[in-house]
């Protein structure tokens, strides 16, 4: 965009981002809970549209402000009660929501933003012209402002606007076209002041309320500021500053907070009057601002603080526009109440106004707000990705050498030096790679996000598929605060969308079939998170109908994937598997959500490309449970090191279950596949010398690796074996990596590099079927 600060705009993509999610997320809340929560969403998704669209109208985006303001005021009218939430209603709303999140997206490919679709705006405009509902099942929220704010006398509105408290305004005309979606704003973001200001006197209540003004400051700020109000920009900037420390504050200092807070809402409601004609009101808030700042600091004042009643004719005037106004505003029989006059010197120098002091001797005590200000001083930073991934990078390269100096202290240990020096290095060496494990976990935690990130999507699609296809699906999710790193969540978007998709369209059944089966009409899909070791153990489950072997088994034969005589010896998870094959699909016919055979094949492909497992557990009739087992990270892992013929290869350690050395009697021949026997299972052993065409040596000696993917195992035939490492991930180009047995590669302690082997490809390129059997 041309004329825009770059990280003005990058910050409004971020946050943007973040609320339309919360946004989506809200919504579809809003079909599945009671009226009292039905309120609070409402509340929730206004304030997010409201943000959104005040943030826009910072940067001049246009296109969104007037999207989001005819959105907004369908909101509006829902969360007051006149419109019903019914599914006709939340789809408009859904759909309005899907195209601001395109319009942000538009912005951040700087793209032009393209205009919403007329036939979704004439629906949100019927939507807001349309009768009250009689009954809508949403208890209105009449916020207290309107007893609060409400003059006394006849409407002040014409007495301000024909006073001298007022100067014309300067703007552009792209702002004044933007200025009547203002001033509608403004008046509805008093009674928004209003209903926080009367949570703050609870302290049950009183963290939410103090939230609640943090983000209608930030959204009055950007407001003011964009349409150039000075004095309408401190006092907003004064509720946004301090809003933050009330949550910490004795209900005493609560209580002279609060009318100074109703006196800025009274404020903004004059302005907005103001504005609505073209002029902007003139204020001196300099004594209001301070005033409030050093209460929010938990100060007190010296002069008493007036009761709410009282507001406008004490505090507001005295604090506003000067002392010597109050008699004449406000005597024993007050006229109408307007504002008079305040000429250009007064407000000058009632500018200079100093805070008020703290003591006798007034002198401020510096230790006053030092411990509040501390309490309330912001937790997070946000950094850019860039930064994370280049701090990483780093760690790895210190990883590295760190393997370089343990290689070396075990030469320099057994190069015959004094045995005090090889200790010294012994020591030096084993505290550093103690301090370099630390510092690799706290890098590594910059780095770690919650599923919620994607599970809070999840419920949309669900929602979609079952309107879509006339279903009852109840979404249960559980344990989205597990975290996993940046690289794997992007990674997993795209394989939980499919599994969920086919778990809602493949597997839950009909009301009808369900109910004829003796299940409850509503199918159940859970969404699990949960950590297991270095491991995310994320599962699906679903009620539905099952996987069917008979099926399964006669669509593979067909597609020439296995044979009758192959199927037959199959266990359930190796038919199961078929799924993950490119354009296997037993769908009777396709429709908009599946059945054209793609989905599971990318599930499967995206899940390896971050060394995960899946496992599937099925039962026809009950349901199907699908697992995904993935690393906390895919940068840096420890693995197994071990040597084939003239070169390192390393191992996952993730994959390997156990390592063991293979004596003549356990190996056998079976159709031409090398097999060994452990304990009571019989594995097929592959033979790593003649995979990867290495110098052949003796079979004295060598190891076999148990490794394994889900219930697929083998034994890998190594040579020698080097020892467990952390070993830095570096990627290979996809000539390599394309079918082939590595993943990656790796630098070694000696500064050689070492090939990453792919567990799981190996498994797959295995002759005959990898899946384990009871031995005869």
């Amino acid at each position: 965009m041309d004329g825009v600060d770059p990280s003005l705009l990058q910050d409004f993509l971020t946050e943007s981002g973040e609320l339309i999610d919360q946004l989506d997320s809200d919504l579809v809340k809003l079909e599945t809970v009671d009226d009292a929560e039905q309120k609070d969403l409402l509340n929730s998704c206004f304030r997010a549209l409201h943000t959104i669209k005040g943030a826009a109208s910072f940067l001049n985006l246009e296109t969104i402000i007037r999207f989001a303001h005819v959105a907004e005021d369908a909101l509006n009218r829902m969360r007051k009660g006149e419109i019903e939430v019914n599914d006709n209603t939340m789809d408009v709303l859904l759909q309005s929501a899907d195209i601001v999140r395109g319009m942000i997206s538009d912005l951040g490919e700087g793209n032009e933003v393209q205009a919403a679709p007329e036939k979704l705006i004439d629906a949100l405009k019927a939507l807001v012209d349309a009768p009250a509902a009689a009954s809508a099942g949403i208890t209105t929220a009449t916020p207290a402002a309107a007893d609060a704010l409400t003059d006394p006398a006849p409407s002040a509105d014409t007495a301000a606007v024909s006073s001298g408290a007022l100067r014309p305004l300067d703007l552009g005309e792209q702002k004044l076209d933007l200025l009547e979606f203002m001033v509608t704003d403004l008046r509805e973001t008093v009674a928004q002041i209003e209903e926080a200001v009367s949570g703050l006197s609870n302290d049950a209540s009183r963290a939410d309320a103090a939230d609640h003004l943090i983000e209608i400051g930030d959204s009055l700020v950007k407001t003011a500021v964009f349409f150039e109000l000075d004095d309408l920009t401190k006092i907003v900037t004064a509720l946004h500053d301090s809003a933050p420390q009330f949550k910490t504050l004795e209900s005493e200092t609560v209580s002279a907070i609060t009318p100074r807070v109703r006196a800025i809402a009274w404020l903004v409601e004059r302005s907005a009057n103001a504005l609505d004609q073209r002029q902007a009101l003139v204020m001196n808030v300099t004594k209001l601002t301070n005033n409030l700042t050093t209460l929010s600091n938990g100060t007190s004042l010296d002069t008493p603080t007036p009761d709410d009643i009282d507001v406008r004719e004490t505090l507001l005037l005295d604090e506003v526009f000067g002392d010597n106004q109050v008699a004449e505003l406000f005597g024993e029989a007050p006229t109408p109440a307007g504002i008079t006059p305040v000429c250009a010197e007064s407000t000058v120098t009632a500018q200079a106004t100093p805070p008020p002091a703290n003591d006798k001797d007034n002198k401020p005590d510096p230790k006053a707000g030092s411990s509040k200000q501390a309490q309330v001083v912001e937790q997070t930073i946000r950094v850019e990705v860039s930064r994370l991934e280049s701090l990483l990078n780093l760690v790895g390269q210190l990883v590295l050498n760190k393997n370089r100096l343990l290689g070396l202290t075990r030469t320099i240990r057994d190069s015959g030096v004094a045995h005090d020096m090889a200790e010294e290095f012994v020591g030096a060496t084993g505290e550093l790679d103690q301090l370099m494990g630390m510092l690799q976990m706290g890098v590594m935690r910059t780095r770690m996000q919650p599923l919620a990130k994607l599970f809070d999507r999840y419920p949309r699609v669900i929602r979609d598929i079952a309107r879509t296809t006339g279903k009852k699906i109840n979404l249960v999710i559980d344990g989205k605060d597990t975290e996993v790193d940046k690289s794997v969540l992007e990674q997993l978007a795209d394989p939980l969308v499919h599994i969920l998709r086919n778990s809602a369209d493949h597997g839950v059944e009909q009301p009808e079939t369900r109910t004829a089966s003796g299940k409850p009409e509503e199918g159940a899909v859970r969404l699990v998170a949960e950590h297991q070791g270095s491991h995310v153990r994320i599962a699906i489950i679903d009620d539905g109908k099952g996987l069917d072997r008979e099926v399964l088994g006669s669509k593979a034969i067909e597609r020439g994937l296995t044979t009758q005589e192959q199927l037959a010896s199959m266990s359930d998870e190796d038919v199961f598997r078929f799924i993950f094959h490119a354009g296997f699909s037993t769908a009777a016919k396709v429709s908009d959500l599946s059945g054209r055979g793609v989905g599971m094949d990318v599930v499967r492909t995206n899940v390896e490309k971050i060394n995960g497992i899946i496992n599937i557990e099925s039962a026809k009739g009950k349901g199907t449970t699908i697992e995904i087992l993935i690393p906390l990270t895919v940068a840096i892992m420890p693995a197994m090191v071990t040597g084939i013929g003239d070169h390192l290869y390393a191992i996952p350690l993730q994959s390997i279950h156990e390592i063991v050395r293979p004596d003549e009697h356990g190996r056998h021949t079976v159709n031409g596949q090398q097999v060994i026997r452990l304990r009571d299972t019989v594995l097929p052993l592959i033979d790593m010398t003649a995979r990867l065409d290495e110098t052949n040596i003796d079979d004295a000696g060598r190891f076999a690796v148990v490794v394994g993917v889900g219930n697929h195992r083998a034994g890998l035939l190594v040579d020698r074996l080097v020892g467990q490492q952390e070993i830095v991930i570096k990627p290979l180009d996809d000539g390599y990596t394309q079918g082939g047995p590595f993943s990656g590669a790796t630098i070694q302690e000696d500064g050689e590099v070492s090939l990453i082997l792919d567990v799981a490809q190996l498994l797959r390129n295995t002759t005959q079927p990898v899946a384990e059997r009871q031995a005869a």
